[in-house]
Protein backbone atom coordinates (compact mmCIF):
# COMPACT_ATOMS: atom_id res chain seq x y z
CA UNK A 1 0.00 0.00 0.00
CA UNK A 2 2.64 2.13 1.05
CA UNK A 3 4.74 1.57 -2.03
CA UNK A 4 1.36 2.53 -4.23
CA UNK A 5 0.55 5.71 -2.49
CA UNK A 6 4.12 6.62 -2.89
CA UNK A 7 3.57 5.78 -6.62
CA UNK A 8 0.96 8.26 -6.99
CA UNK A 9 3.31 10.45 -5.28
CA UNK A 10 5.63 10.73 -7.70
CA UNK A 11 2.93 10.77 -10.57
CA UNK A 12 1.63 13.96 -8.88
CA UNK A 13 5.27 15.44 -8.50
CA UNK A 14 5.70 15.76 -12.14
CA UNK A 15 2.41 16.74 -13.04
CA UNK A 16 1.94 20.08 -10.39
CA UNK A 17 5.17 21.38 -11.71
CA UNK A 18 4.64 24.84 -12.60
CA UNK A 19 0.68 24.58 -11.78
CA UNK A 20 0.75 26.03 -8.41
CA UNK A 21 -2.41 28.32 -7.92
CA UNK A 22 -2.53 30.58 -5.03
CA UNK A 23 -5.17 32.82 -3.39
CA UNK A 24 -2.93 36.01 -2.52
CA UNK A 25 -1.46 38.03 -5.34
CA UNK A 26 0.64 36.05 -7.69
CA UNK A 27 3.96 38.49 -7.25
CA UNK A 28 3.80 38.47 -3.47
CA UNK A 29 7.03 37.23 -1.66
CA UNK A 30 7.33 34.92 0.75
CA UNK A 31 9.44 33.80 3.47
CA UNK A 32 9.70 30.07 2.65
CA UNK A 33 10.25 27.56 5.84
CA UNK A 34 10.50 23.97 4.57
CA UNK A 35 9.67 21.24 7.05
CA UNK A 36 11.02 17.52 6.08
CA UNK A 37 11.28 14.16 8.16
CA UNK A 38 9.43 11.56 9.37
CA UNK A 39 6.13 11.64 11.59
CA UNK A 40 7.88 13.56 14.45
CA UNK A 41 7.26 16.55 12.29
CA UNK A 42 4.10 16.48 12.86
CA UNK A 43 2.51 13.84 15.82
CA UNK A 44 2.11 15.81 18.17
CA UNK A 45 -1.31 14.22 20.17
CA UNK A 46 -3.46 16.97 21.80
CA UNK A 47 -4.19 19.85 19.57
CA UNK A 48 -5.38 22.74 21.15
CA UNK A 49 -7.94 24.89 20.19
CA UNK A 50 -7.16 27.97 21.90
CA UNK A 51 -2.71 27.22 21.69
CA UNK A 52 -2.77 25.97 18.24
CA UNK A 53 -4.32 28.48 16.08
CA UNK A 54 -4.11 30.14 13.24
CA UNK A 55 -2.06 33.34 11.67
CA UNK A 56 -3.20 35.87 9.28
CA UNK A 57 0.31 36.39 7.81
CA UNK A 58 1.27 32.42 8.11
CA UNK A 59 0.53 30.46 5.34
CA UNK A 60 0.39 26.94 4.17
CA UNK A 61 1.41 25.24 1.04
CA UNK A 62 -1.98 22.63 0.71
CA UNK A 63 -1.49 19.15 -0.32
CA UNK A 64 -4.52 17.60 -0.07
CA UNK A 65 -7.67 17.98 -2.42
CA UNK A 66 -8.67 21.47 -3.68
CA UNK A 67 -5.80 22.95 -1.62
CA UNK A 68 -3.14 21.26 -3.66
CA UNK A 69 -0.51 23.35 -4.89
CA UNK A 70 -2.93 26.59 -3.06
CA UNK A 71 -1.44 29.22 -0.87
CA UNK A 72 -3.89 28.88 2.07
CA UNK A 73 -3.43 29.89 5.71
CA UNK A 74 -1.20 28.04 7.87
CA UNK A 75 -3.48 25.99 10.35
CA UNK A 76 -2.89 22.60 12.11
CA UNK A 77 -3.02 19.88 11.36
CA UNK A 78 -0.75 21.15 8.70
CA UNK A 79 -0.77 19.01 5.29
CA UNK A 80 2.03 16.98 5.27
CA UNK A 81 2.21 14.00 3.31
CA UNK A 82 0.40 12.26 6.51
CA UNK A 83 -2.14 14.15 9.32
CA UNK A 84 -4.11 13.32 11.81
CA UNK A 85 -6.74 16.13 13.08
CA UNK A 86 -5.62 15.90 16.87
CA UNK A 87 -1.75 16.02 16.42
CA UNK A 88 0.49 18.82 15.59
CA UNK A 89 4.49 19.35 14.36
CA UNK A 90 6.58 22.08 15.60
CA UNK A 91 6.35 24.06 12.34
CA UNK A 92 3.74 26.53 13.41
CA UNK A 93 5.28 27.40 16.97
CA UNK A 94 8.37 27.89 14.73
CA UNK A 95 6.93 29.90 12.53
CA UNK A 96 5.07 32.59 14.48
CA UNK A 97 7.77 32.85 16.85
CA UNK A 98 9.72 33.56 13.47
CA UNK A 99 7.29 36.21 12.69
CA UNK A 100 6.80 38.09 16.09
CA UNK A 101 11.01 38.16 16.79
CA UNK A 102 12.52 38.33 13.19
CA UNK A 103 11.24 41.31 11.02
CA UNK A 104 10.98 39.68 8.22
CA UNK A 105 9.88 41.98 5.13
CA UNK A 106 7.39 39.39 3.93
CA UNK A 107 4.77 37.24 4.90
CA UNK A 108 5.84 33.53 5.98
CA UNK A 109 4.84 30.56 3.76
CA UNK A 110 5.40 27.07 5.23
CA UNK A 111 5.75 24.14 3.30
CA UNK A 112 5.06 21.08 5.51
CA UNK A 113 6.78 17.47 3.79
CA UNK A 114 6.55 14.86 6.73
CA UNK A 115 6.04 11.51 5.84
CA UNK A 116 5.45 9.22 8.92
CA UNK A 117 7.54 6.05 8.71
CA UNK A 118 10.35 7.21 6.09
CA UNK A 119 13.95 7.46 6.08
CA UNK A 120 17.18 6.59 3.56
CA UNK A 121 17.44 2.96 3.61
CA UNK A 122 14.07 2.39 2.30
CA UNK A 123 14.36 5.06 -0.75
CA UNK A 124 12.22 7.85 0.44
CA UNK A 125 14.58 11.13 1.37
CA UNK A 126 17.47 9.96 -0.86
CA UNK A 127 18.49 12.31 -4.01
CA UNK A 128 15.80 11.59 -6.84
CA UNK A 129 13.29 9.53 -3.77
CA UNK A 130 9.66 10.13 -4.25
CA UNK A 131 9.47 12.47 -1.05
CA UNK A 132 12.66 14.27 -1.91
CA UNK A 133 11.47 15.10 -5.14
CA UNK A 134 8.32 16.36 -4.00
CA UNK A 135 9.95 19.08 -1.06
CA UNK A 136 12.30 20.45 -3.93
CA UNK A 137 9.35 20.61 -6.41
CA UNK A 138 7.29 22.53 -4.01
CA UNK A 139 9.82 25.30 -2.98
CA UNK A 140 11.12 25.62 -6.51
CA UNK A 141 7.50 25.89 -7.82
CA UNK A 142 6.90 28.58 -5.51
CA UNK A 143 9.96 30.27 -5.99
CA UNK A 144 9.38 30.49 -9.97
CA UNK A 145 6.01 31.83 -9.65
CA UNK A 146 6.59 34.66 -6.88
CA UNK A 147 10.04 35.02 -7.60
CA UNK A 148 10.83 37.84 -4.90
CA UNK A 149 10.28 34.56 -2.50
CA UNK A 150 13.60 33.48 -0.45
CA UNK A 151 13.58 29.90 1.38
CA UNK A 152 14.94 31.04 4.46
CA UNK A 153 14.89 27.64 6.75
CA UNK A 154 15.28 23.78 6.64
CA UNK A 155 13.71 22.02 9.26
CA UNK A 156 14.25 18.50 9.20
CA UNK A 157 13.30 15.68 12.02
CA UNK A 158 14.11 11.97 11.03
CA UNK A 159 16.29 9.28 12.15
CA UNK A 160 13.64 6.78 13.86
CA UNK A 161 13.30 4.55 10.82
CA UNK A 162 16.76 3.99 10.28
CA UNK A 163 17.97 3.23 13.33
CA UNK A 164 20.91 0.53 13.36
CA UNK A 165 21.60 1.94 9.18
CA UNK A 166 25.61 1.28 9.21
CA UNK A 167 25.21 3.75 6.12
CA UNK A 168 23.15 6.67 8.10
CA UNK A 169 25.92 9.19 8.88
CA UNK A 170 26.71 9.11 5.08
CA UNK A 171 22.98 9.16 4.09
CA UNK A 172 22.13 12.51 5.93
CA UNK A 173 25.53 13.96 4.90
CA UNK A 174 24.54 13.74 1.39
CA UNK A 175 21.42 14.41 1.80
CA UNK A 176 22.35 17.68 3.37
CA UNK A 177 24.68 18.42 0.75
CA UNK A 178 22.26 17.68 -2.18
CA UNK A 179 19.02 19.34 -1.26
CA UNK A 180 21.10 22.65 -0.26
CA UNK A 181 22.62 22.45 -3.87
CA UNK A 182 19.30 21.77 -5.37
CA UNK A 183 17.48 24.53 -3.37
CA UNK A 184 20.05 26.78 -4.19
CA UNK A 185 20.43 27.22 -0.50
CA UNK A 186 23.99 26.75 0.40
CA UNK A 187 23.93 29.50 3.06
CA UNK A 188 20.40 28.97 4.18
CA UNK A 189 20.11 27.83 7.82
CA UNK A 190 19.27 24.12 8.06
CA UNK A 191 18.38 22.86 11.50
CA UNK A 192 18.01 18.99 12.59
CA UNK A 193 16.17 18.18 15.10
CA UNK A 194 16.93 15.48 18.29
CA UNK A 195 14.83 12.04 19.00
CA UNK A 196 12.49 11.73 21.98
CA UNK A 197 14.80 11.41 24.59
CA UNK A 198 13.16 8.62 27.01
CA UNK A 199 12.52 6.60 23.53
CA UNK A 200 15.92 7.33 22.38
CA UNK A 201 17.37 5.42 26.34
CA UNK A 202 16.32 2.57 25.60
CA UNK A 203 18.45 0.93 23.35
CA UNK A 204 22.21 1.37 22.44
CA UNK A 205 21.08 1.87 18.21
CA UNK A 206 19.08 4.71 19.38
CA UNK A 207 21.93 6.48 21.57
CA UNK A 208 24.39 6.26 18.32
CA UNK A 209 21.90 7.32 15.68
CA UNK A 210 20.88 10.41 18.32
CA UNK A 211 24.92 11.24 18.30
CA UNK A 212 25.26 11.07 14.40
CA UNK A 213 22.16 13.73 13.72
CA UNK A 214 23.33 16.27 16.83
CA UNK A 215 26.73 15.87 15.40
CA UNK A 216 26.03 16.98 12.38
CA UNK A 217 26.66 20.85 13.16
CA UNK A 218 30.62 19.37 13.27
CA UNK A 219 30.36 17.99 9.61
CA UNK A 220 28.22 21.21 7.71
CA UNK A 221 28.24 25.03 8.11
CA UNK A 222 25.16 26.53 8.79
CA UNK A 223 23.69 23.87 10.76
CA UNK A 224 21.98 23.78 14.26
CA UNK A 225 20.69 21.22 16.58
CA UNK A 226 17.71 21.26 18.36
CA UNK A 227 18.35 19.72 21.34
CA UNK A 228 15.55 17.83 23.39
CA UNK A 229 17.95 17.96 26.12
CA UNK A 230 18.14 21.18 26.78
CA UNK A 231 17.56 23.62 28.29
CA UNK A 232 15.27 20.68 29.88
CA UNK A 233 14.54 17.16 28.93
CA UNK A 234 11.37 17.15 26.76
CA UNK A 235 8.97 14.43 28.50
CA UNK A 236 5.82 13.14 28.67
CA UNK A 237 3.00 12.17 31.79
CA UNK A 238 3.06 8.68 30.66
CA UNK A 239 6.84 8.51 28.27
CA UNK A 240 5.57 5.15 27.93
CA UNK A 241 2.62 5.92 25.93
CA UNK A 242 3.38 6.85 22.33
CA UNK A 243 6.67 6.76 23.08
CA UNK A 244 8.46 7.51 19.44
CA UNK A 245 6.72 10.54 19.65
CA UNK A 246 6.68 14.36 21.17
CA UNK A 247 3.11 15.09 22.27
CA UNK A 248 1.63 18.43 21.47
CA UNK A 249 3.24 20.27 23.97
CA UNK A 250 6.40 18.52 23.30
CA UNK A 251 5.94 19.65 19.55
CA UNK A 252 5.94 23.48 20.81
CA UNK A 253 8.62 22.99 23.10
CA UNK A 254 10.96 21.55 20.36
CA UNK A 255 9.36 24.63 17.97
CA UNK A 256 10.78 27.18 20.61
CA UNK A 257 14.60 24.94 20.56
CA UNK A 258 14.56 25.17 16.44
CA UNK A 259 13.65 29.13 16.44
CA UNK A 260 16.36 29.67 18.89
CA UNK A 261 19.17 27.93 16.64
CA UNK A 262 17.42 29.68 13.71
CA UNK A 263 18.30 33.02 15.43
CA UNK A 264 21.93 31.72 16.00
CA UNK A 265 22.51 30.68 12.86
CA UNK A 266 20.68 33.97 11.09
CA UNK A 267 23.05 36.75 13.08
Amino acid sequence: MKRFLLLILLISVSCSKNKIQVNEPADLAYSIILIIGQSNTHSGIGLNSELDTTDDEIFQLGRFGADDMQIITASEPLQHHTKDDNKIGFGLTFAKLLKEFSNLPSPILIIPCGYGGTGFRDNHWNQGDFLYADAVNRVTTVIENNPESKLISILWHQGESDVGSPSYETDLDNFIVNIRNDLNAANVPFIVGGMVPFWVDQAVERTQQQQLIMTAVNRHNYIGYANPELPFRIEKQDNFIDAVHFDAEGQRELGKRYFNEYILLAE
